[in-house]
Formats: C-alpha cells, structure tokens, sequence
C-alpha cells in the first residue's frame, strides 16, 4: 500500500464529487477498505463525509472506524485500540469463540487486537475465580457501581466431569472433593509438593461429581428500570455428603460478610432439595428448632411482631434474620411429578387425580393438538425437569376440557394449583395482590386436602398405624412440596409487610427475581462457551473456573456499557426474541398500591377462593363435621398438627431426630434420598479444624520406572529453572531425578476418564423403576 499521497494531485472540485468519481478519489486516497467502509456507511460524497465527520454524536460504528483508518497507516506491531474496541474485541471472542474470533480479524486485521492480546487481557483481570475463594470485595464493588445494597442469594449444584486438573496461578489441584470446616469449603487445600501425597490423594480422596456455585441478584435500586445482573459468589467442587447444618453455617458465613460491607442479604433460594428445606426451616423456626444460635435475637433481624402474631393461620416466626423461596421452576416440576409418579394415588375428595385424564386428552380423536397442545413427551415421567411440560399441562385449554367433566374434575383442581404457581412466583407482570390471593389460596387448599385424609376412614383397617400412615401420605404430595407451598407463601406475604413497614424498599416486591434460576443460567451459559466446533459441552470444575470469569468479564462489559454517558463508548447486545421483556420490573407506580393493600381482605379473598374450588367435593362436608371447615379452625388444627409431629431440632452440632421420613405424614420425593447421616464429615472436620493445610516439600522418594528413554511431548525435564520450580514434582525415573510437571502428573495418575451426556435433559432423567409404561 502506498502510504503517502500526492496532494497536488487532489482535483479542484474535490468539495463537490459525488457517487463514483468520489469513490475513485477514496480508492486513491485510503485504499480498498477506506472506500468499502464508506461504501457501508452511505456516505457517497464529500458533502456528505464532511457532515459526518463534524457530527457532534458520535457512536461506536465511527469509533470503529477510526481505529480501522488510524491503524492503515502503521504496522502491525504498532497497532492501536481504545477501550470500546478492546471490549468489542472482548465480547466477541467470548461470545463467538476462537475461531469465529480468527475469521473476523484476519478479514478486519487492522480493526481488532491478536488473540494473544485477548488472553492477556482476561489473565490479567481482576475476575479470576479461584475454587472455594468467596469474592466479598469484588460484590461488593460491583454492587458499589450499580448502586445497590440488598440482595437475594442462591445456591445450586450441577454434575462435572471427574477430572483433577493442576491451577498455576494458586498452585493447587482442582477436581477434589473441597473441604468444609463448619460447612465452609476450604479454598487451595490441595497444594503439595510431593507426588506421593498427590498419589495419596488420587487413591483416597473424593472426585467432585458436582459443581456447587452461589449467586448473589442485587435488589434493583429505584433509578433503574432493568434487574442488574447475578453476580458469581464463589464456585467449588462437591460431593453429595454436605449436611443441613453444613448449609445453615454456610449461609451464615455469608451473611455476615456480606453484612459487614453493608449488604443486606433479605435471604435465600435453592432448588427443593431435601437437606436445603431442613436448612431453611430450622433458620425460619418453621416447626424446627436451633435452640443456640438465637437468630431471630440478632440486631440485624427483620421484626413483625406487632403485626403477624394475631394471625392463627400464619405460622412463620415474627423475628426472621433470613427469608427463604424454594425455586418457583423445581417447586413445579416436582407438583408435575407427583402426578405422573407410578407409587402416588392422588385424592381429593370423591376424585382421582390422576394422568391417565391428560393422557385420555391426547388420545381422544374428538379433540386435536390445536384444542389442547399436548404431546406424549409432555406426559413422560421420566423427564423430570421438563418446566415447558408443566406449563403446557396447565394452560387454560387444557383446564377448560378437564373442568368440563365431572370425572375429571379433582385433575382440574391440581392443575390449576400448578397454574396458580406460576403465575405467582414465575412470570413478571402478575400484580401484587394477585401474587398474594394465589400463594394462599394454594396453602389453604392444600391444608383442607390434608386436613380431610386425616379424618378420611378408607377401606382396610386391619393394618398397623404405621401403615395407615404411609398408605395415607400416596393420596398427597410430597412432603418437600407441601413444605415449599408455606414457606413461599409466608415469606411473600412476610416481604410484603416489610415493605409496608419501609423496613425493605419497594423494590423487594419484585419477587420472580427471588429463585435459583441465576445459578441454572450461569451453568448454561459456562456450557455455551465450549466452542463453535467442540461438541463437549460439559465441564471440569477447572474449565467451569475458567469459563466463569470470561462471563464475568462480559458481565463487566454489559454493566459499563449500561451506566456510560459516551454514545461513542456504547455496545449493544442481543436479546432473544423471548426475553426483551424479561428485565423490565413493575412499574413505580403499580409498587405504590402496596401502600393501599389490605393483608387481611386478600387472605379472607384467598380462602373463599379455596372453599368455591372445593365445594364440589366431599372435603368440606367431612370439615364441617369434624369442625375445621373456617379459616381459624382449620389453621389452629393444621399448626397443632404440625407442632406435634414434627421433629426438627438441631443443637449446633448434630441434628436430633433428623430421620424424618414419616413427619407430617407425608411422602418424600421419589427421586431424593431423604436419609443423611449429619455426622459424616465430622472426622475430616476434626482434622481441618487442627491442620486445615498441610504438605511435604520436596518429597523425592518417590521412584517410577518405564521402557521409554525420551519423553518429547511431555513435561518432564532433567532440569528446571528456580522460579518455576514450584510447578514440578521431583522425583527418579529410571534411577534419574527428572521434574515432571503437576498437570502431566495429573494426567499419570489418572487411569479412568469420566463422562457426562452433552444433554442436559438425559442428565436428570430418572430411569424407571417399573417398565410398565409402554405408551412413551
């Protein structure tokens, strides 16, 4: 390219050349692209590239450009990006890959940085995530930035690969089982020097099957009109063997940080398993005890005691330090599930639920797909996680059919309850008050459904008490369900009166931010970014570390790009079709109403709206008779019920009677292993507690022999320079001292590798118990 030009032969009516001759001039001038670009940009003459370039509004695409037009003249070497460009460069190489990353550049080489300069960039951030390393102060800067001081925090757990993976920059080894010293996970445990500690560790130390991560969503601040986005706590390998106590200290922990930086954590979300609810009751008081820890006594507890104590049919302590939700999106699958269990025998009242109703839908040739909109999948009771399939099952066509015939009704009920889940604690735009009138009408009619198969005399009563029980317990659902409908409803209703109060601001009625589903996103999006030609979608809990802090950095992006005043500096992102809608909250003047709401009328509404639903049964005959058909009676009976039988306590160390299969009467879920021994780590406790990280250095004893003598393409030197020591094991190969490197020792020691179905839905898929369903 000739980069100079001869200005003596710029034409004397430059000023007015236009359309080809103006072009012809650029091309001799600035070269092919020049004249492309301008091409791009309509600007067809001098008039027009004048205008533009006095234009007092600049935007990226100018900025762009110039970078491209500044860096014609230079070499490579030489070349310059601002700020805006490196994070295009940035967003693009994170979002499109590598190698669509390579395509774009070498066509546009002038325009964006080298690959190499991309990683140094995100090695050199100060978003890199460590295993079991809790970023307190960046969250804390983050929430800072965007002006936020509460939050709801989320905990969830994935399968990963089986892989132990050597991390440099802490020198330690990801893929163990983490620690947990008081339910904390132990950040860099597993540093050694020697390789026979490491081989110890490979023969007795757990692999992590699971990935667990916390998630903090800011409470948006009042001058915002979008939800901010959830910020990666901490992420760290797991195993199944974690106890309630492990996470009630755990969220504790994280409080009290948090508390300390002036972030108010309101509470917690989690998925509905078994030890999470445990966890949430026994920090709630919710029928379980910690008689030591005194919770509700602490400065920092919410307090409604002038409010919620007149209430018999609202059982959640006045004084809460925490508030919990269990995830909206499980809570339904797991009602879906319980409807299409082989073992459950749903009744209510004079009527079956059951799926055979749906499936009679489907096969039925006077209905078509276009009445009802069901297909078989939608029905498979393997497909545990399908939240489509509980949203499709509980549409209004489908319900209208079902309330159509009284044979069907009972099915009518239990997906209208479904529907009313949704409704209130998923979608967006449902209002406040109908968020509270649906929440307790699902409680109420669940009580009632209790209430009247306790005092229900079926058929066979020769068998033991035992059995009547569990024999009982197949006509309701779960006992995590049950427990999950109250503890939502009374944490609603108990944020509402918070807000009321203004010990919460008004933001905090926006309650579909208040769910486990920022963790699923973050698993989702760690999996999208495995490449456009890998077919591996799934992870390491190193390459999960990895891949967190790219989308922490173009979270970082997104949120500089939000809150910037330079047009020129400006990035816009892609929303799906679905979602442009997803962030927009309730507006000011709807959260006003919450001034005018009255508590008391939309509970009396609730249950009225209980009693029309149930009225068409046998239930409120066999109430009124047993005198707990009225909304005080029936509550004062289930609470004295509840208070009874449940056997919840916990005195700090170990859980008392945490066996609890039978409590309330109720089933567990089909697909959890209630039974958890809490005193299973309390050996490896002992031993951090004295020693939490121990090594031996310069470990040499260790001998290896093999046929090969040269070792190309493998980390194993003779020597090694001082400063990378740190790096190696030591140790005698054939009688000779080599140093090998800690990620191919890993990979010596490895005699098994792992993995996981690139599919997610084959991933949480139960297997049948009973090959008894042939229609699927």
């Amino acid at each position: 390219m000739n980069n100079h030009y001869d200005a003596t032969a710029i034409p004397n009516n430059v000023l007015n050349l236009k359309g080809d001759e103006f072009f012809k001039f650029i091309k001799q001038l600035g070269g092919e692209m020049l004249c492309e670009l301008l091409q791009i940009q309509s600007i067809d003459s001098t008039e027009v590239f004048n205008d533009t370039a006095n234009n007092n509004e600049p935007t990226f695409l100018t900025a762009f450009i110039d970078c491209i037009v500044n860096n014609l003249n230079k070499s490579s070497n030489n070349y310059r990006y601002s700020k805006s460009i490196e994070q295009f460069a940035l967003s693009l190489y994170i979002l499109g890959g590598k190698m669509t990353y390579q395509f774009v550049r070498m066509n546009l080489s002038p325009a964006l940085p080298s690959v190499q300069t991309l990683n140094k960039l995100i090695s050199s951030s100060d978003l890199r995530i460590n295993e079991a390393q809790f970023r307190f102060d960046k969250l804390h800067e983050y929430f800072n930035g965007i002006d936020v001081k509460y939050a709801f925090a989320s905990e969830d757990c994935t399968g990963v690969i089986r892989k132990i993976n050597y991390d440099q920059e802490t020198n330690s080894f990801v893929g163990f089982a983490t620690p947990l010293v008081n339910g904390i996970p132990v950040s860099k445990y597993y540093q050694t020097n020697s390789f026979n500690q490491l081989e110890s560790w490979f023969n007795s130390s757990d692999k992590s099957s699971l990935l667990n991560i916390h998630m903090m969503q800011p409470l948006p601040s009042s001058n915002n009109s979008t939800a901010p986005s959830a910020f990666l706590l901490a992420g760290y390998g797991a195993v199944n063997t974690y106890t309630s106590m492990d996470i009630l200290r755990r969220w504790l922990f994280i409080f009290d940080n948090n508390l300390q930086k002036n972030i108010r954590i309101i509470g917690f979300s989690t998925d509905g398993d078994a030890k999470y609810l445990r966890a949430m009751r026994l920090v709630s008081g919710f029928f379980a005890s910690l008689p030591y820890f005194k919770l509700d006594e602490r400065r920092a507890a919410f307090d409604l005691t002038a409010t919620t104590t007149k209430w018999p049919w609202f059982y959640l302590r006045s004084k809460q330090l925490l508030l919990f939700f269990q995830d909206p999106i499980h809570l339904a699958t797991k009602w879906r599930n319980r409807l299409l269990s082989s073992t459950a025998q749903l009744r209510l009242g004079t009527q079956h639920i059951s799926i055979d109703h749906l499936i009679d839908i489907v096969e039925d040739s006077n209905y078509s797909k276009l009445d009802h909109g069901l297909t078989r999948s939608d029905l498979n009771p393997k497909d545990r996680q399908n939240f489509n399939s509980c949203v499709k099952i509980a549409k209004d066509d489908v319900l209208s059919i079902l309330v159509a015939d009284a044979d069907t009704y009972g099915t009518f009920i239990y997906l209208h309850l479904l529907k009313k889940i949704i409704s209130t604690y998923v979608e967006k735009t449902t209002k406040i008050n109908e968020r509270l009138q649906s929440a307790w009408c699902i409680v109420f009619v669940c009580r009632m459904w209790w209430t009247w198969i306790q005092h229900k005399v079926f058929a066979s009563t020769t068998a033991s008490t035992t059995t009547k029980r569990n024999s009982k317990a197949t006509f309701f659902i779960t006992k995590t369900a049950y427990f999950s409908v109250e503890l939502n409803a009374h944490n609603l209703l108990y944020i509402i009166l918070l807000v009321k109060q203004k010990q919460l601001p008004k933001e905090a009625l926006n309650v579909y931010l208040f769910n486990s589903q920022s963790c699923e996103s973050m698993f989702r999006n760690a999996r999208s970014l495995s490449g456009t030609y890998s077919t591996r979608i799934n992870f390491t809990v190193a390459d999960f570390l990895n891949r967190s802090q790219k989308i922490s950095m173009l979270n970082r992006i997104k949120c500089d790009n939000l809150f910037q005043q330079d047009d020129s500096e400006h990035l816009s992102f892609p929303i799906h079709h679905k979602h442009k809608r997803d962030n927009h909250l309730l507006s000011l003047q709807n959260l006003d109403d919450i001034d005018q709401l009255d508590v008391e009328n939309i509970i009396s509404d609730a249950y009225s709206e209980a009693l029309e639903l149930i009225k068409r049964l046998e239930i409120s005959r066999l109430l009124q008779e047993h005198d707990v058909l009225g909304l005080n009676s029936l509550s004062k009976y289930v609470f004295t019920q509840l208070s009874s039988r449940s056997k919840m306590f916990d005195y700090s160390t170990q859980i008392i009677n945490d066996d609890d299969d039978n409590e309330f009467d109720l089933e567990d879920e089909e697909e959890e292993e209630e039974e958890e021994d809490d005193d299973d780590n309390s050996d490896i406790i002992n031993q951090l507690n004295n020693d939490v990280i121990f090594d031996e250095d310069d470990d040499n004893n260790c001998t290896m022999t093999t046929i090969k003598s040269n070792f190309n393409g493998m980390k194993i030197f003779d020597e090694i320079e001082t400063g990378r020591r740190d790096s190696y094991f030591k140790l005698k190969i054939n009688d000779k001292y080599k140093y090998i490197h800690k990620q191919s020792a890993c990979w010596l020691l490895t005699d098994k590798n792992t993995r996981l179905s690139n599919d997610r839905l084959s991933r949480v898929i139960q297997s049948s118990r009973k090959d008894n369903n042939n229609r699927f």
